[in-house]
């Protein structure tokens, strides 16, 4: 029987390769998106992750049609970044709303079938800066830690049903989150405006440099299809990668050297 895939976010980016290269390999794959355009390999369904209601709709579209749900991919996401001191509390509660209680409600919708099916994996996509809080991009490392600390929570509390939790952290991604994420520049505050638009064009210079959706998307699926998950899997580019295990090994004042340095140079 083909193993059913819920990938949210997909409409562009890692979401469409993941949902792409899925239903390729075989699988019957429902991609999301809050304007979903017309799909060539899979079905696409509208679904805002902020909104419960949209949530629930497409999960009971998907069980009316295939009974069940397999695979839950959360994908879906927006970046932020800018001073803390000046960061707008809307803009905060928008990027958490996506990235940790959008991730909460479409597991809450689909963890009933997969408990009553007995099996399932979810897939949570967090991010390197989940561990590695860098400058100006405060907000978006607190969303994706909290997202591995749900995951470490989630695995202890559903295990015993069979279902199957990790976190992927991925590294930068050629995709277009730079022009989606929420910036708050001030441009012309004498303490930050100069120093965040050289950290600002580094991000942006970070993106365009990065793995290439399908490449990641192919070392995800990897993951997906390993009998047992673990917690956390690091996924990117090496040097990325590299900087998980200089924050264990340096003493934290040298690695704090080593972050501001990077960031702000």
């Amino acid at each position: 029987m083909k193993k059913v895939v819920l990938v949210t976010g997909a409409s562009s980016g890692l979401g469409e390769a993941l949902a792409t290269i899925l239903a390729q390999k075989g699988y019957i794959v429902y991609g999301t998106s809050r304007k979903p355009a017309q799909e060539n390999h899979f079905t696409m369904l509208a679904m805002d992750v902020q909104d419960a209601a949209s949530v629930q709709s497409a999960v009971a579209q998907i069980i009316a049609e295939q009974g069940q749900i397999d695979v839950l991919i959360n994908n879906a996401g927006v970046g932020i970044a800018g001073p803390l001191e000046v960061t707008a509390i809307e803009s905060i509660q928008q990027a958490f709303d996506t990235n940790v209680f959008g991730l909460v409600r479409v597991t809450q919708a689909v963890l009933p079938h997969m408990r009553k099916g007995e099996s399932g994996k979810i897939i949570n996509i967090s991010s390197i800066a989940s561990e590695v809080a860098l400058p100006y991009r405060a907000l978006y490392s607190a969303t994706k830690a909290s997202v591995d600390r749900i995951t470490e929570a989630l695995r202890l509390e559903v295990g015993r049903f069979g279902i199957q939790v990790c976190a992927i952290q991925a590294g930068d991604i050629q995709t277009a989150i730079t022009a989606h994420r929420i910036m708050e520049y001030a441009a012309d505050h004498p303490a930050y405006g100069e120093v965040f638009a050289k950290v600002a064009q580094k991000m942006n210079d970070g993106v365009s440099m990065g793995s290439s959706a399908e490449f990641m998307a192919t070392e995800i699926i990897k993951i997906l299809e390993k009998p047992v998950l673990k917690k956390i899997y690091p996924v990117g580019k090496t040097y990325q990668k590299l900087s998980l295990t200089l924050k264990k090994l340096l003493p934290a004042g040298l690695f704090e050297k080593v972050i501001k340095g990077y960031t702000q140079s």
